[in-house]
Order: structure tokens, then C-alpha cells, then sequence
């Protein structure tokens, strides 16, 4: 089973476009059979305050309670890790991006996927790719496409 750390970006795009790659990656995800999905806190809190954004209500048309319901649901069906500890790398151009780094670090995932350029800019973190949702959607499709 593969394990990834998914961008808020990747997760928000789900929710507005059910039928794109990040739909299918978050599907995936949810059912659990060949990807699991790597979170910690720091992750959930940007997740959360993304959820809010005023920009994205009208795509999202989720209540604050809904989008508190997600992140708990989300939760559930991810393996959840701590951070804390794990010293900063300094290798992204956006230091807020460095959470993720150290998520996959401590989750030990197999990909994060991200859909921010400054994330996609070191291509690797300790021999982890880091990639977009359409190249880790193919990855994916590769693995059991009739699953998708």
C-alpha cells in the first residue's frame, strides 16, 4: 500500500472537482485499499483555515460545521503523526511548506503530492518524490486501475 502526505490544495480541489485527479487521489485515499494517507496537526490546522477561505465558499458551499465534520471524518481514514521533534529542513523556497516535508519524514511516505510550486521545487525529500495529482493519479491507475 502506498503512503502519501496530500497538499490542502490537492484535498480542497477534490471537494470542488469530484471526477479530476485530485478527486480520484482522495477516493483513493477514502477507501483505503491501495493508498493511505499520511496527516499531522499542523497540516489539518492549514487544511481548516484553507476550508474557510471566503474565495472558496462559493465552490465549496460548506458551513462551518461542515468543514470541521470533514477534517474529522479526514482524520479518521488517515494515519495521523507528530511532528514534533523533527527539526526544521530548510529546503523549501515558502518555509510554511516545511510541515509537509516533515510529515512525510515521520509518516514515512512514499510521495507527497502537492499542486504548490514552491513545494515542487526540491522534487525530493529524503528519496520521497514529491509530485503533482496527475503524475501520482497515472501512479495510481497503475497500481489497480480498475479500483479508480
Amino acid at each position: 500500500m502506498l503512503r502519501a502526505v496530500l497538499d490542502a490544495n490537492i484535498i480542497i480541489s477534490a471537494l470542488i472537482r469530484a471526477d479530476s485527479a485530485p478527486g480520484r487521489i482522495m477516493r483513493a485515499a477514502i477507501r483505503g485499499t491501495h493508498l493511505r494517507m499520511v496527516t499531522s496537526d499542523p497540516l489539518l490546522c492549514e487544511l481548516r483555515a484553507a476550508l474557510a477561505y471566503k474565495r472558496l465558499q462559493r465552490f465549496l458551499k460548506m458551513s462551518p460545521r461542515e468543514q470541521d465534520e470533514f477534517v474529522v471524518v479526514l482524520e479518521q481514514v488517515c494515519d495521523l503523526v507528530s511532528v514534533t521533534g523533527y527539526q526544521a529542513l530548510a529546503i523549501c523556497r515558502d518555509p510554511k511548506d516545511e510541515p509537509y516535508l516533515l510529515t512525510a519524514r515521520a509518516g514515512r511516505a512514499d510521495f507527497i503530492v502537492s499542486g504548490d510550486k514552491d513545494l515542487l521545487v526540491p522534487r525530493f525529500i529524503d528519496h520521497v518524490p514529491i509530485i503533482g495529482a496527475a503524475a501520482f493519479d497515472r501512479i495510481l491507475r497503475g497500481a489497480n486501475p480498475e479500483s479508480l
